[in-house]
Formats: C-alpha cells, sequence, structure tokens
C-alpha cells in the first residue's frame, strides 16, 4: 500500500467528504478518488459508504485511516525535529500526564530534566489518563505518567511505579462541610459534585470507596476534561465536592483554599505509574531520564 493513500484515506474520514478532503491535501477529486479506489482494491473491501450527509467509514477504513493518522504525525514529528535540530536542539521528548499530576509534578521536574540534560527540548501534554495511554501506543508520546487501570500494559509498554497514591474527598474552605472536615453518612445528600473525566474506567473506583463510607452517589453537576486549573478554582468556590487523587492534591493545596474531607472507609488506592515504549528502554540516555523522573518523584512523595 502507498503510504500517502492511507494518510489521504483519513483526511477524507476527518472532513468528512471528498471534495473537502482534496482542498485540503492540494488534490484534485479525480486524483483523490482514483487514490482511493487502488485503496479499495489493495485492501480487499470498502473503506467508506457515499450519503447526500457525506462519507461514513467502513470498519476496514477505520482500521486503515488510523494507520493513515500515525503515519501523518510521524511525518509532522520529523518535520518539527528536523526543524529543532537546525535550531540546535538535538533531542526530543515527549511526556504526557493527567492534569492534576502535571500540574503539581511538571513545573519541577520540567526544570530539571532541561538542566540535567541539556540540549533537550520537551512536548508536554495534558489528557485524560486513558486518553494518554491510548495515544502512547499509537507513538504519539515517550514517556506517559498516569494510574493504571489495567492489570498489565498493552503489548510493547512497560510501566514503572511512581508513586503510590489513593484517593480522598476535597472542597473549598468555605464549603459547609469544611468546618467539621468530615463526609460522614447521609451528610453529602443535597451535595453538588465535580467530577474530573467523563466515562472513565476509574469511576467504579469512586463509587465503590463512597458506598463503603455510606455516602450517596454523587450528583455531578460539572465534568471537567483534561484540566486542572479550573477545577482547582471552581472547587475552592466552596460550592462543590470532588474525589481526587492525595498525592497532587497535597502539593497544589497550598495554592487556593481547598481542604480535604475524612471518610469513615479506607482510601481506594490509585497509584501512580511512568509508562514508557519498551523500545526506548535499549537506549541508555531514555533510561537515565526515565529514573530521574521516578527519582524526582519517588522524593516528592517522602517529603509530602
Amino acid at each position: 500500500m502507498d503510504p500517502r493513500h492511507l494518510v489521504q484515506l483519513a483526511a477524507i474520514l476527518e472532513h468528512g467528504s471528498i471534495s473537502q478532503a482534496s482542498r485540503h491535501l492540494h488534490l484534485t477529486q479525480p486524483t483523490l478518488t482514483h487514490n482511493m479506489q487502488a485503496l479499495e482494491v489493495q485492501a480487499g473491501g470498502k473503506l467508506f459508504e457515499r450519503s447526500r450527509f457525506g462519507v461514513r467509514s467502513t470498519v476496514l477504513g477505520d482500521m486503515l485511516a488510523r494507520e493513515g493518522r500515525a503515519i501523518a504525525r510521524r511525518l509532522k514529528d520529523a518535520a518539527e525535529a528536523t526543524a529543532r535540530h537546525r535550531g540546535g536542539l538535538r533531542s526530543t521528548l515527549r511526556l504526557g500526564t493527567g492534569p492534576l499530576v502535571g500540574a503539581a509534578l511538571l513545573p519541577d521536574l520540567a526544570e530539571q530534566l532541561l538542566r540535567e540534560h541539556p540540549g533537550t527540548y520537551l512536548t508536554l501534554q495534558s489528557d485524560r489518563p486513558h486518553l494518554l495511554v491510548d495515544q502512547l501506543v499509537d507513538g504519539r508520546h515517550d514517556l506517559v505518567i498516569a494510574p493504571s487501570w489495567l492489570d498489565k500494559p498493552p503489548p510493547g509498554i512497560e510501566r514503572f511505579l511512581l508513586v503510590e497514591d489513593d484517593l480522598g474527598v476535597f472542597c473549598g474552605a468555605s464549603h459547609p462541610l469544611a468546618a467539621g472536615g468530615v463526609l460522614a453518612p447521609g451528610a453529602s445528600e443535597g451535595q453538588r459534585w465535580i467530577a474530573l473525566g467523563a466515562t472513565s474506567p476509574f469511576d467504579q473506583h469512586v463509587r465503590e470507596m463512597l458506598e463503603e463510607a455510606g455516602v450517596d452517589l454523587p450528583r455531578t453537576e460539572i465534568t471537567i476534561l483534561g484540566e486542572a486549573f479550573m477545577l482547582l478554582r471552581l472547587l475552592a468556590q466552596g460550592r462543590h465536592l470532588a474525589v481526587l487523587p492525595h498525592f497532587p492534591m497535597r502539593m497544589l493545596r497550598s495554592f487556593l483554599p481547598i481542604v480535604e474531607l475524612s471518610l469513615p472507609a479506607p482510601p481506594q488506592p490509585r497509584n501512580i505509574y511512568l509508562w514508557c515504549r519498551a523500545t526506548l528502554l535499549e537506549d541508555p540516555a531514555f533510561v537515565a531520564i526515565k529514573d530521574g523522573i521516578l527519582a524526582h518523584a519517588q522524593g516528592l512523595a517522602a517529603s509530602a
């Protein structure tokens, strides 16, 4: 298969029509149509269906479009790496992290990495943990800092324990429950909650912890996706409760008036891991970076 045809297929499905994709790709519609016909012959099936609303992908089309998007990303990464090399930056580290742990950990960690590895260029991305791991599998990151919901990492991926962590319930210092410092059974009735992420694989763990504590299932009023500062500002206003991990909150609470409410039940574990692609562990320079990140985080955990 011609890799260019896979990239073109991804563009068609992204734009929803051949005409829009042709303008984006600077190709004529007949050329693009011919290329897709050739790709369908090679793939042995239809890649998309046409309708008056545009194009709709088939299962085969989705599979090949994913490869096309990966090729496009690698081409973009190569172009960016070339530009950085011309500017004197010799290596790139792409690090993805969950929003809260990133806000707590990355400012000092980034400074340490740049100091210990001069000439390195950092790309930092904040997103929901399960999306970050998917992106790591797709080759979009070198390292990811995120909790794990999997018994074992995906094929080709390794993970290392960064810090042992668990969950707690937090609110603003002016919240009606803050003075007592306890979320007792029945006290949460009618309370409003903020959730960090929607349809998360960790939702069941949160429900189990609250049910064991005799707390009513949260009435989520606000859901925030992939962003920490907005969550903390809203929580500090004192009108909501939120279930959040302890490790990053211990470092972030000093910036905003946020308190923890104790629960009449043990906290739910939520350990944080450092994930990476297994092939990168063959590079001694990468291993040194990985070990430095682990040591930095474990030092913070010991002093918190």
